[in-house]
């Protein structure tokens, strides 16, 4: 299962709802759908699978599988049984591929959401098997045949070695589940790399062809969102993109994909303090004029990260390097002090009088035309990005953007 249990019906949670809360997040699924149409003028008769694991990196699968559903996505990757319960209760009738070995209770408990498993260990593939004779003993099961082609020695068999290719003539010896798509996946962005290792994905395939695998019709995938955006030959049959449909295309520089995810809470209070008091915990942060303060009501356990605090006393020099700012009324304003568990305090000294209580404040995400981008995000809270949205998305609320009329 995963956490928090997925609900496809949000909890009732309205945007009017979840902003009286001290924290939400908020998706464009107007932006998810137009990064969807910017991947598919890429990839030309490919398929995309729509990668929605970690509840859709964060943004809610409960919230974009209407999306999904509408632009007539046939493919959807997912890693947990919750995800594709959600998925088939809001209606979702395509593809369900889990892209990470599961253990032998999950791949049991996902018969029944029709999840096709990615299989790269003989011993996985007969216990698979043998729990699938018992459910259904006259139907073969579909799976996706696991290839360590792409060197990432995870999921996949190594075809380099005799014990490989033993263990790969055992894995295409099970008679009731039916290889329909072949994988390998890419551990690094250098082109040599990427495409030496496609090389060895067809060299693989090649070898199981001439030990029985039947190729006609099977779906053949290895490109993630940097492959499929940067290196055309990984396109193959199908392609699996997460990250840019939800507008991080990673380290390809470009601007046509638009973040889906905002972080947002509202300003509770505005407090003055004089020159020369400290701020937060362990006094990192001394103020060097009379100041005013907003109090922001959300914190580190609310996934926003210690990592994100800003200090201006030299004994506390890491801090002293990062410059977190918030957006509110779309001017930027700047973190002081620690981040706390559940607060964090922001200097408004010179716009005190035009920031108000209960204003929005963006953490990450746009506000009019400023923005918290999100190499900036991750310069400043010095984590990858996925990471801290997963966890955010994991601790607050989620609601769809109202889309323009």
């Amino acid at each position: 299962m995963a956490a928090p249990i997925l609900s496809s019906t949000n909890y009732g949670l309205t945007p009017a709802k979840a902003a009286r809360g001290n924290g939400w997040i908020e998706v464009d699924a107007a932006a998810f759908e137009a990064n969807i149409d910017a991947v598919r003028a890429d990839i030309g008769t490919a398929r995309l699978a729509a990668v929605m694991k970690a509840d859709a990196y964060g943004n809610g699968i409960a919230l974009l599988i209407p999306s999904i559903i509408a632009k007539r996505v046939t493919d959807v990757a997912i890693t947990s049984n919750e995800e594709a319960r959600v998925a088939r209760a809001l209606g979702y009738r395509g593809r369900l591929l889990r892209i990470r070995t599961a253990t032998s209770e999950e791949m049991e408990d996902g018969f029944r959401f029709g999840v096709e498993e990615t299989v790269g260990n003989p011993e996985v593939a007969a216990r698979l098997e043998q729990m699938w004779r018992k459910r259904s003993p006259k139907r073969r099961l579909p799976v996706h045949l696991a290839l360590n082609a792409g060197g990432m020695s995870r999921n996949g068999v190594e075809l380099s070695t005799p014990y490989g290719k033993a263990e790969a003539r055992a894995l295409l010896g099970h008679p009731s589940l039916h290889i329909v798509g072949a994988m390998t996946h890419y551990p690094s962005e250098e082109e040599g790399d990427i495409l030496g290792q496609l090389a060895r994905y067809h060299e693989d395939l090649a070898w199981l062809q001439g030990e029985g695998l039947t190729t006609a019709g099977l779906v053949r995938h290895t490109a993630n969102t940097f492959a499929t955006v940067k290196h055309p030959a990984t396109r193959l049959d199908m392609v699996r993109v997460g990250g840019a449909i939800y507008g991080d295309p990673g380290s390809v520089k470009t601007e046509r994909f638009v973040q889906t995810m905002s972080i947002k809470s509202r300003v509770a209070a505005v407090n003055h303090y004089p020159a020369g008091q400290t701020v937060a915990y362990d006094r990192t942060y001394r103020l060097e004029r009379e100041s005013w303060l907003a109090n922001i009501p959300l914190g580190y356990s609310d996934g926003y990260r210690r990592g994100f605090s800003h200090a201006n006393r030299p004994e506390f020099a890491a801090e002293g390097r990062n410059r977190s700012e918030v957006l509110i009324g779309a001017a930027r304003f700047p973190i002081v002090g620690r981040v706390t568990m559940n607060t964090l305090m922001v200097d408004v000294t010179g716009m005190q009088d035009k920031v108000r209580l209960d204003d929005e404040v963006v953490l990450f995400g746009a506000q009019g035309a400023a923005r918290i981008a999100q190499a900036e995000f991750e310069a400043n809270g010095s984590a990858y990005a996925p990471e801290m949205l997963a966890v955010l998305g994991a601790t607050l609320p989620r609601v769809l953007k109202e889309r323009a009329r």
